[in-house]
């Protein structure tokens, strides 16, 4: 009975409403007006609270943008897939594998992504957060790339697969042709899984069975 959790209280809950709100919201006008256009009074109009309650859940824009690149960087079923691929001996059944978790990644949050560029601009401090997140994904990348050794193309090493499965990987390139040429996620996802298998393994590993 002692490890029963206490639930949340009315209190609460309209808290978290109220926080969710005015991430969402901030979010929309991020993307619409830009970072350094947007201030925190449009924030609390488009959210429907007074200012004063968005700088007590919050503190400052930089800090409704740490919520929204949190929210992007904890997405349990990309990570998930991400883990199984990692776990997968099968090289085309691991770069699908790699390539569903990414499509869940950027379906969910490639407009952040475009945010946090935007805001970086102007940012310093959110410029080192940024490089900080990019990181974080690179050594994933750089990971994933290792697993691969003895799979690849002849010619292609673990660093020259690490850079091809960033560049292909990009939130740009899922932004080009999700928003930009109407794609659905899910023909991104199997051009991407064909495409990583095609450039990183060899012509007999890369065909279809």
């Amino acid at each position: 009975m002692g490890n029963v959790k206490a639930r949340p209280t009315l209190r609460d809950e309209r808290a978290q409403v109220t926080r969710h709100r005015i991430a969402d919201a901030a979010r929309d006008l991020f993307r619409i007006r830009g970072y350094g256009a947007t201030t925190l009074q449009a924030v609390a109009d488009e959210a429907g609270v007074a200012v004063q309650t968005v700088y007590a859940v919050y503190g400052s824009k930089r800090g409704i943008l740490q919520e929204l690149r949190d929210t992007v960087l904890r997405q349990p079923a990309a990570e998930a897939l991400y883990e199984e691929a990692m776990a997968e001996t099968d090289a085309r059944r691991k770069l699908e594998l790699f390539a569903s978790s990414i499509r869940r990644r950027w379906e969910f949050g490639h407009d952040v992504v475009a945010i946090q560029r935007d805001a970086a601009a102007t940012d310093p401090s959110v410029r080192a957060e940024v490089e900080h997140v990019l990181g974080i994904r690179r050594n994933g990348i750089a990971r994933l790339a290792r697993s691969l050794e003895g799979e690849l193309s002849a010619g292609i090493d673990p660093a020259q697969a690490t850079a091809i499965l960033d560049a292909l990987t990009l939130p740009e390139v899922y932004s080009e042709l999700t928003d930009s040429s109407s794609w659905s996620a899910d023909k991104y996802e199997a051009w991407l899984g064909q495409c990583l298998k095609n450039q990183l393994l060899s012509r007999a590993r890369a065909a279809p069975d």
